[in-house]
């Protein structure tokens, strides 16, 4: 086996983002199907609610030293999923860029 071969757990965390992202950019189409306004507010809070976190890691410093920097990596993975999700269903983004206002 290889050293830098990912650990069950990386993949395990992979897997579970991606499910999360597939989760995700589904019920932003049925929401915004059902109710564009409602899935707006709730978009918006979804991503404010991400960044406020990123933020606490880092002036927690609960990762230790590396806490920015994870926040960071987290924060544009989410991101990026956010935009992509708003992209596929073919609305604006008028939410906080996570990775944006980390630090």
């Amino acid at each position: 086996m290889r050293d830098d071969a990912p650990t069950e757990a990386q993949a395990a965390e992979r897997l579970a983002h991606h499910l999360l992202g597939e989760a995700y950019r589904d019920l932003a189409a049925v929401l915004l199907g059902v109710d564009a306004k409602a899935a707006a507010g709730l978009f918006h809070a979804i991503e404010a609610r991400t960044a406020d976190a990123l933020r606490a890691i880092v002036a927690e410093k609960s990762e230790g030293t590396a806490s920015t920097r994870i926040a960071r990596s987290a924060g544009k993975a989410l991101n990026d999923l956010f935009e992509e999700a708003h992209r596929q269903t073919g609305t604006s983004r008028n939410g906080i860029p996570a990775s944006r206002k980390v630090a």
